[in-house]
């Protein structure tokens, strides 16, 4: 196992509390409820904590949640490729400090979405791919038009590409992009977003009256086998709020 993973910041902390509250045990009245109670939920807490850390735990609630890939050819077989239309979700973008390009300046699971369109794209062919979103801290069309120009710079022609840059959230996607889609009296709509993400992206488009196939980007794989992958870690924790953000997101009615 890597030093680095046993000097996590995560792990140390959760060591050091868990030690602690061990070693306060005379500092705590157990005759008073209310140190009870106390205890117990600390423990609780920090229990809960540990195990949302853990690579094994939050891989494979991840995992439960993800759509996973799929081949495409059988649902798109019969629809020549300018009656498709590919639906790109935006995720993120970092402020431009030194001047960098905004394609550059995209999240990770932007980059990984534009890399999976671009690889839906030449697989399939479609006439139209519709960029869908936008960063209400930055000009309307800076989000969407940074995952413009990867998609162009990795060849898909830009006189193809439409950019959407009202919607908001996975809801407002929905909407406005399955209204671009039927303007283009499209007969096939595939959407590309983080296969964690899918799941609610399908739901929001088949409330907004589009028919979407899944084209998952970046399906999360089990963790190693061995004593790794149940000592706590930063990005385990990162990837079970993920978790519970897209499980929030599904109660939306």
């Amino acid at each position: 196992m890597p030093i680095s993973r046993l000097v996590d910041p995560l792990f140390l902390i959760l060591v050091a509390t868990g030690l602690g509250l061990a070693l306060s045990g005379g500092d705590w009245s157990y005759r008073a409820r209310r140190s009870k109670v106390g205890r117990a939920l600390a423990w609780s807490a920090w229990l809960a904590l540990w195990l949302l850390s853990m690579p094994w735990v939050s891989s494979s609630l991840a995992r439960r949640i993800s759509t996973p890939p799929r081949d495409l050819r059988a649902d798109l077989a019969g629809t020549p490729p300018e009656r498709r239309v590919l639906i790109l979700l935006t995720a993120g973008i970092d402020a431009d400090e030194f001047g960098e390009p905004a394609m550059e300046r995209q999240s990770a699971a932007g980059l990984e979405r534009s890399l999976g369109a671009v690889r839906v794209y030449r697989e399939h062919g479609f006439g139209h791919v519709i960029i869908s979103g936008r960063d209400v801290q930055r000009a309307p069309t800076e989000l969407a038009g940074s995952m413009a120009d990867l998609l162009v710079e990795l060849g898909v022609p830009r006189k193809k590409i439409i950019l959407e840059t009202e919607a908001r959230d996975t809801r407002e996607n929905a909407i406005h992009a399955a209204r671009i889609a039927r303007s283009l009296s499209a007969e096939r709509a595939v959407v590309v977003t983080s296969a964690m993400h899918m799941r609610r992206s399908l739901r929001m488009f088949e409330r907004a009256g589009l028919d979407a196939l899944p084209a998952p980007v970046r399906f999360q794989s089990l963790p190693p086998d061995g004593v790794e992958r149940l000592f706590p870690s930063s990005l385990a924790l990162y990837r079970s709020q993920r978790v519970v953000h897209e499980l929030v997101g599904l109660l939306e009615p």
